[in-house]
């Protein structure tokens, strides 16, 4: 976050260290990718898997847990399924969090909570140390799966889409993280950028959709076609709508291939063509992206939000205003995280080799994230040119957090500012 840094390049620690296949754990260094961790399963013919993003495959699974990343399917959220820290910190001292500070515990690696107090969540988004080994618990295949979606046309008929889908949630008929909402940019940009078929004036012909619509998709998952057919029916009874427009994936109807493209743990490049949004063209092939040698531009923002369907209308509402005012196309997913609230992701997407669009694309950011602060909607996550929005506390919970930087790292050389821009004001100096 600042200038004259040194970076430490942790991509050779690349060894997944071990492997429970009873009890569904992997063992990872900070250069494991969810990749890696794919080929491994599959090679080890695991009924497990691991729960990937929507980013690079060749993304750091530990990287990812400690941005407190989301994933697919029931352990998505990472950081809450990830035990067993080993963190190198500034002042050269080794620790390591739960169970895993003994010897010979039997499950250091299976509770993520030892005895006394956690030290895992002080490790997540933060600069108190360098993490060098995790474990990370996977989930266990579906034996039946399904992949549902309801489309709507206008932000006005999302309201009741969306507390509709809260009392499901809140139901436990399926978890939080097999929600995704997106609206109509983000699923085009998918397919690469608006110039090549004028996507940002016309519907895209393959899909019918619209950059006004939103799309609620929904992965449930079920021990046997019995229980898939009953939660099927249930949810169906709960989400569909005459003003919703319906479609269902099942093994009986899906494409061999994206049926296959669709199995839980996969991951994809998928959605990192949509960095490509702004620009002339993109490679046509997946694995030949590269959105910084080819100078895509892209900020998120990324609030946290209340499940409840009137704000996140008025907001989303909001939000695609004040982007549009800057001259860009807001690129909007939502992720329940619970049945109380949602993870946004908000894209902004620009071309850096037009002259003027960083500064133009930076301006837009800061006055989309300074509407929401000023709402009381709080981002979940930072980006480097974000750090200086970092909330301030109300009591003395900065200054606390700086005496724990302090003693963790006494001369301040991990990454200084990194969620902590409003600490160096506070009483800890």
């Amino acid at each position: 976050t600042q200038d004259d840094c040194a970076l430490i390049d942790l991509s050779a620690m690349d060894r997944i260290l071990d492997y429970d296949p009873a009890l569904g754990t992997i063992t990872v260094e900070p250069g494991v990718h969810f990749a890696q961790v794919a080929a491994f399963l599959r090679e080890k013919d695991s009924p497990f898997y691991a729960s990937v993003i929507g980013g690079s495959p060749y993304a750091s699974l530990i990287g990812n847990a400690l941005e407190r990343g989301g994933g697919d399917g029931p352990l998505g959220n990472r950081a809450e399924h990830m035990t067993a820290l080993e963190v190198v910190l500034g002042s050269g001292e080794i620790v390591r969090s739960g169970f895993a500070r003994s010897d010979r515990a039997s499950t250091a690696k299976l509770v993520r909570y030892g005895v006394g107090p956690g030290l895992e969540s002080l490790f997540t988004q933060s600069n108190f140390g360098v993490v060098t080994q995790a474990t990370f618990w996977l989930q266990r295949k579906p034996v039946e799966r399904a992949h549902l979606s309801w489309r709507v046309q206008k932000l006005s008929e999302l309201m009741p889409l969306l507390d509709a889908l809260r009392a499901l949630l809140q139901e436990g008929v399926i978890p939080p993280t097999q929600a995704t909402l997106w609206n109509g940019t983000k699923i085009l940009a998918r397919s690469g950028p608006r110039a090549a078929t004028s996507r940002g004036l016309h519907n895209e012909p393959a899909t019918g959709i619209a950059r006004s619509d939103w799309l609620l998709a929904l992965q449930v998952y079920a021990a046997s076609p019995a229980l898939l057919d009953a939660t099927l029916a249930h949810v169906r009874e709960r989400l569909q709508h005459p003003s919703r427009q319906a479609a269902e994936l099942t093994r009986a109807n899906a494409p061999a291939a994206l049926w296959q493209q669709l199995e839980p743990g996969t991951p994809s490049g998928a959605n990192v063509l949509s960095a490509y949004w702004r620009k002339p063209d993109a490679p046509e092939a997946i694995a030949d992206l590269d959105p910084d040698r080819d100078r895509c531009g892209v900020l998120w923002i990324c609030p946290s939000l209340p499940l409840d369907g009137s704000e996140l209308a008025r907001v989303l509402a909001q939000l695609e205003a004040l982007v549009a005012q800057h001259g860009f196309e807001a690129n909007i997913g939502l992720n329940p995280v619970s049945p109380r609230a949602v993870e946004a992701y908000l894209a902004i997407m620009f071309d850096r080799d037009v002259p003027g669009e960083d500064t133009k694309a930076l301006r837009c950011h800061d006055a989309v994230l300074a509407w929401l602060m000023a709402q009381g909607h709080l981002p979940y996550r930072l980006g480097v040119q974000s750090m200086a929005h970092m909330p301030q506390a109300r009591d003395d919970s900065d200054a606390w957090l700086g005496r724990v930087k302090k003693a963790s790292d006494p001369a301040g050389i991990i990454s200084s500012a990194r969620y902590e821009a409003r600490r160096r004001g506070s009483k800890a100096g």
